[in-house]
């Protein structure tokens, strides 16, 4: 499974505390070439959440990512082929 197009900031963002909120409005300030559109982007965050693989609103349990971020990219997937 490739990186998220997002997660080369990983390290950076390892640093602070995150909370959902706050990996949401990172999320939202980075650029996205690839933006997967607001529709969609909302389906797959739904989809997330609804997802056992889900810890803390925010990281997935199956590939690492911040799933604000993988949401995204209309080049990105679900590592549980879910989107």
């Amino acid at each position: 499974m490739p990186l998220c197009p997002e997660c080369e900031n990983k390290a950076y963002l390892a640093t602070l505390e995150m909370t959902p909120e706050l990996v949401e409005e990172i999320s939202q300030q980075e650029p996205c070439p690839d933006f997967a559109g607001e529709t969609e982007y909302r389906r797959r965050l739904a989809i997330c959440n609804a997802c056992s693989k889900l810890i803390g609103g925010m990281t997935c349990s199956e590939c690492g990512c911040f799933v604000q971020f993988r949401a995204k990219h209309i080049s990105a997937h679900c590592a549980n082929q879910k989107w």
